[in-house]
This record gives structure tokens, sequence and C-alpha cells, in this order.
């Protein structure tokens, strides 16, 4: 493990990636294009991050209420923007935002020729996985108000498994999840993420802090969701789609006992540094870079 203050490997990738994009790249930065796909896929770390500041709030409301509240998952945190007055055109933000981040890196996969074939693999997932996602706001503001939620989960699992070979795709999905949640631990152990940020001239508060934010945020994000895809496996070996528990689910069985709600609110800590860590990405992620 990194130790979070420890800034010169991410400021010396950050200077070499920067002098070989002056050397390389110059004049790219007036193109009209990147710049239009700069400001959108910015807006959608942003939107990322709002969303991960909401659904930790979430986690604190399920530790100091049990179940009564919205559910902690992404449903939970549509309907808490949907009470507010401009929560629709919020919605749609957000949607845009995962819209346009998802074309932004699923053009810099194909575009970007500078980065490694394992690199651009893994833009180019990342890219279509907020194409999907784009479609939980969409489906809420088109009148779906089940979309995200355990109970849209355990529908969708039933569909699969009713499917020939369904067993095996809902097995095939567990396995997806849990090997997302492993490689976003990896990125963060080996400082991977570093390669893609530009913050050669940011302060050095300011690299301790992405640093720091990196290292905490992003496992913990992954290890929240590695329970999802466990469950994806156990509902396909059971054949029954309620074992395909939700993130609500998940938590809602540590309420209730004091431990739980220790482990909730460490849990809501780690959103919270993730929510942070999306932020300093919007500001800082060569976001049109195939890394």
């Amino acid at each position: 493990m990194v130790a979070l203050g420890n800034c010169g490997h991410i400021t010396a990738m950050a200077t070499t990636a920067a002098s070989r994009r002056r050397r390389t790249a110059h004049g790219r930065a007036a193109d009209p294009a990147e710049r239009v796909a700069t400001v959108i896929a910015r807006f959608g770390l942003v939107a990322r991050g709002c969303f991960y500041l909401l659904l930790a709030g979430l986690v604190v409301n399920l530790a100091v209420t049990g179940r009564r509240g919205p559910q902690a998952d992404a449903n939970g945190a549509l309907t808490t923007i949907a009470s507010n007055p401009i929560g629709e055109v919020a919605i749609v933000a957000v949607a845009v935002g995962f819209l346009g981040f998802g074309v932004v890196r699923l053009w810099s996969a194909w575009t970007d020729r500078r980065g490694s074939r394992w690199r651009r693999i893994t833009t180019g997932l990342q890219g279509a996985f907020y194409l999907a996602l784009a479609w939980i706001p969409l489906g809420y503001v088109l009148g779906n108000r089940s979309t995200g939620s355990n109970q849209s989960q355990h529908r969708t699992a039933g569909d699969l498994l009713s499917l020939p070979a369904g067993r095996e795709i809902v097995v095939g999905l567990g396995v997806v999840v849990i090997a997302a949640c492993a490689n976003q631990i990896r990125t963060a152990v080996s400082e991977e993420y570093a390669d893609g940020l530009a913050v050669d001239r940011a302060p050095r508060w300011v690299c301790r802090l992405v640093a720091g934010a990196a290292v905490v945020g992003i496992p913990a994000r992954a290890l929240v969701f590695v329970p999802v895809g466990v469950f994806l496996i156990v509902a396909a070996v059971q054949s029954d789609p309620a074992h395909a528990e939700g993130l609500d689910q998940v938590l809602a069985r540590l309420t209730g006992r004091w431990w739980g709600d220790v482990l909730l609110a460490v849990v809501a800590a780690g959103l919270l540094v993730f929510a942070t860590y999306s932020f300093l990405e919007a500001r800082y992620r060569k976001v049109t870079r195939a890394q």
C-alpha cells in the first residue's frame, strides 16, 4: 500500500507525460472538438461525484433510521433528487453527464494510439459502462420509478435466469462485477490511476490530496460493490433471483447492530472520499487520453 503523502510518483509520471504531450501533440489543445469533449467528460465526472456524495448521505440515513427512508442505492439517490423542485432537470443532467463521459471515453479509446492496448481496452470498457449507466437516470425520468432498485435487480435477474444458459449469464455478470472491483483495487494499490492525472503544475498539497483520495476512495467504492457480484453468483447457483441482492439490501444487513452501524459509517466515509476523488478527477484527469 502506498503512503498517502507520497506524491513523487504522481508528479514524476505527470511531468513526463506533460513533456511528451508538448513534444508530440503540439497544437492539439486548440482543437475545438477536443475542448468540447473535455468539458463534457469533466461534467460527467462531476455528476459521478455528486451521485456518490448523495449515496454516502443515504448510507448514513440507513444507519440512523434503519429502512425508514429512500433505498441506499441508485434508485434512492434518484428518488431523493426528484423530491426537489428542479429534481427532474438534475436527473437529466446526471444522465447527460454519464452519457457524455461514456462517449468521450469510447472516443478516446478509439483515437488515442499512444496508450497501450490494455489501457485502450479498459478505457473503452469504462466508456461502455457509463453509457449503460446513463440509462438508469434516463429510465427514471421516462417513468420507470423502480429503475436502479432492489426490485428492478430481482426482475432483471429473473428475466436472465429464464433464458437458455441464463444461469451461466448471471454467473458471468457476477464474475465481471467482482473482476472490475478487483481491477479498481489493483489500480489504486499500484498507483496506476496516476498515469492519467495532469498534476505536474498543481501545488504539492493538491498532489497529496489526490493521492490520499485515490488510495482510499477507489478501493472503498470497489469493496462496497463486491458483495453485489457475489450475490449474483449465489442467485445463479440457487436459480433464485431473490438472492441477487442490490446495494441497499447488502447494506441493510448491517443495520440494528452496533458493529453494523460502525461498518455503515466506514462505508459512508469511503464513498465520501471517492466522491472527493471524482471531483479532483474532474479537474485533473486527462479525459481525452486512453488512460
